[in-house]
């Protein structure tokens, strides 16, 4: 009895220096935390209208703003003082022809309008008149839409000349009947290297479709991520368009752009001010005016100067957006539409949730932004959330689908 309680004593005491040994080398050392357990507290931005700055680190580093020739295509057809008018904007603006030479591309054969884009003389890079490409085969249904299958087609020719004849990195392309702001040339300079840069993105925009003047915080240098492709003035790569152009459809090319299949889950950076506006030839265009009245007449564009070249636009990667966005979303209150008119000044942001496209379209409607979907994205939305100015507080209407899965 005694040799077995020796033995119990020896093989007890030896277990407690194993362990004793064990936590001495351990020490300092702080197990994983269980998915239960709450994660390390997210730094919220003072004002969660605006990301939180980025630091330039090794792990992290900024995106470097190097000069790319990027030509502006002007798409024009019979609106010849919108052509005027547009043209002279983007020369007001240019401070360098070499990096940004203008290329006009004309459907229609109008005469007058030909001579307009004549009269610019060596102004401009060159003119391209779209060649006779045959009759269009309009779908009977849509013969009322034949100029969206006009215009499908003359983008399809002009921006393959543009990127794959004349050989060009990328392209911005404009309509005539957009007006520009002051920094429109520069602002696709400068996010031209994130579009090489970040995988995730495949266009830059220069419009905010929710960019009435009462809707926008009024800070010139913010830009967000955005599923939904807006158009109306845009930087497009050589590198996508030759993914694209294969299946490139016989009409309503913009909406097409939207589809799944084009977008890949991924996104365009657009601002939080316009640098685009509709002028009043929009009107006169093939949509004759839908929307106009309504939305496109108040979208303002940004009048003040940015020196976008001392800009980190960094935080628009992907990997450095998505915490900080969800954390500045996680931090508002969620309220309800009846909450709206008790708002008071000092409540930086607030929540309305939606669950389906009928509860987004009565919370758009009330706070008058855009209520229409394509492919099931909302207008301006990224991971289903649409943001918007009411008074002095921001509003993000958000899915009540958490975590994000998909449209």
């Amino acid at each position: 009895m005694r040799s077995i309680l020796k033995k119990i004593f020896i093989t007890t005491g030896v277990f407690f220096l194993v362990n004793v040994i064990l936590l001495i080398s351990l020490k300092g050392f702080h197990a994983p935390m269980s998915k239960h357990e709450p994660g390390p507290p997210i730094d919220k931005p003072i004002n969660p209208k605006f990301p939180l700055p980025v630091t330039s680190t090794k792990s992290q580093p900024s995106i470097s703003k190097t000069n790319t020739i990027l030509p502006v295509v002007v798409f024009g057809c019979n609106r010849p003082r919108a052509l005027q008018t547009h043209v002279e904007a983007l020369l007001r603006i240019r401070k360098d022809p070499e990096l940004h030479p203008i290329i006009i591309s004309l459907d229609c054969h109008n005469d007058e309008t030909i001579q307009v884009a004549k009269n610019f003389g060596d102004k401009i890079k060159t003119i391209i008149e779209l060649p006779d490409l045959g009759p269009i085969h309009v779908p009977s249904q849509f013969e009322h839409m034949s100029g969206y299958y006009k215009i499908a087609r003359h983008y399809n020719y002009s921006i393959n000349y543009v990127l794959n004849k004349l050989n060009y990195e990328g392209i911005i392309i404009t309509e005539d009947d957009l007006e520009v702001s002051p920094d429109f040339l520069d602002y696709f300079q400068a996010l031209y290297p994130l579009l090489i840069h970040d995988k995730t993105v495949w266009c830059i925009s220069a419009w905010n479709d929710n960019g009435i003047d009462k809707k926008t915080a009024r800070e010139p240098t913010l830009l967000h991520r955005t599923d939904f492709f807006p158009g109306l003035g845009w930087l497009l790569t050589q590198t996508i368009w030759n993914e694209i152009k294969g299946t490139w459809p016989a009409g309503f090319w913009d909406d097409w752009m939207r589809l799944p299949e084009q977008r890949h889950d991924r996104v365009c950076i657009r601002p939080e001010i316009s640098r685009t506006a509709i002028s009043p030839e929009g009107k006169k265009g093939v949509s004759q005016g839908q929307h106009y009245e309504k939305y496109l007449k108040k979208i303002v564009k940004n009048t003040v100067p940015v020196d976008w070249k001392s800009i980190d636009i960094s935080y628009l990667i992907k990997d450095r957006y998505d915490p900080v966005f969800q954390a500045r979303i996680d931090a508002c209150p969620v309220i309800t539409i009846s909450d709206l008119g008790n708002l008071n000044n000092d409540k930086n942001c607030a929540q309305l949730r939606y669950s389906n496209n009928k509860e987004f379209v009565a919370i758009a409607n009330t706070l008058e932004i855009m209520n229409d979907f394509k492919s099931n994205v909302p207008r301006t939305a990224y991971r289903g959330v649409v943001q918007c100015q009411y008074g002095s507080t921001t509003i993000y209407v958000t899915p009540t689908q958490q975590p994000w899965n998909g449209y």
